[in-house]
């Protein structure tokens, strides 16, 4: 009753003004809440891009760390290249004082163990098969078998490391020091024994001299088998070149 008399009082529009302050004070309330709640939507953006820079600062260090081992893991293979390409020349013009020094211009006798037998042959010792005629050897058959005499001397008392630097350049540049040197003990190269039997010119495309060099190889079980290798000129020295029956056989060696 109280009620309706303060209504009747009051009027109608008194009624409207005190509905309109009443919107007026909490409309700020209102505000203050999406206020707030933009505020924590910013933050918890901003969180967000944080870990993300963080991420991409690790990545872009870890690429970069990657990187620098890349470059200096090609660094030192090119030194090592370097390397044996010094004791390449050294060795090469070793000999080539040594041959110079020696009596005669005849190729008669230039041939290493030309004189000893395959079964007189000590371990380390690779000979000539005397089905080869030395004396009719030309300085530069002579040359060539002397190389292949000097690599398969190396690998019959197991020196890979020295055979790595009688390769091809073409050869290092497919393996490296450490994968040459494990299928070789891999395959046991030392234990067998090598006879060179012929050499002679052979064109295979590489452009530059090659020589075919055929091998009587014996293994440790009484069998032997032939192969046919190549020596190439480079530089002034003779560098066994592998033929693609032993990339073979030493990548299986690997793989």
């Amino acid at each position: 009753m109280r009620i309706a008399n303060l209504l009747s009082a009051v009027g109608v529009r008194g009624l409207l003004i005190v509905l309109a302050v009443l919107a007026v004070s909490l409309a700020p309330v209102a505000g203050c809440n999406r206020g707030s709640d933009q505020e924590q939507a910013l933050e918890e953006q901003k969180q967000k891009n944080e870990e993300l820079q963080k991420q991409l600062d690790k990545q872009k260090k870890e690429e970069a760390q990657r990187k620098k081992k890349e470059e200096e893991a090609q660094q030192k293979e090119l030194e090592q290249q370097v390397k044996d390409l010094q004791e390449k020349v050294e060795k090469q013009e070793k000999e080539q004082d040594q041959a110079s020094g020696a009596s005669g211009d005849s190729s008669e006798g230039a041939i290493e163990n030309a004189s000893t037998s395959p079964s007189q042959a000590p371990e380390g010792v690779v000979v000539v098969s005397s089905d080869f005629n030395t004396a009719a050897a030309s300085a530069e058959e002579s040359e060539v078998i002397n190389a292949a005499i000097e690599y398969y001397q190396y690998a019959e008392i197991g020196d890979y490391d020295t055979t790595y630097n009688l390769l091809s350049y073409e050869d290092q540049s497919y393996y490296t020091r450490d994968e040459w040197i494990a299928s070789n003990t891999a395959l046991d190269s030392a234990a067998g024994e090598f006879v060179v039997t012929d050499a002679y010119p052979d064109d295979i495309g590489l452009g530059v001299p090659t020589y075919a060099v055929t091998l009587t190889i014996y293994a440790p079980d009484g069998s032997s088998f032939n192969r046919t290798t190549y020596f190439v000129n480079e530089g002034g020295y003779w560098a066994h070149y592998l033929n693609d029956e032993e990339v073979n056989m030493f990548d299986d060696a690997l793989y």
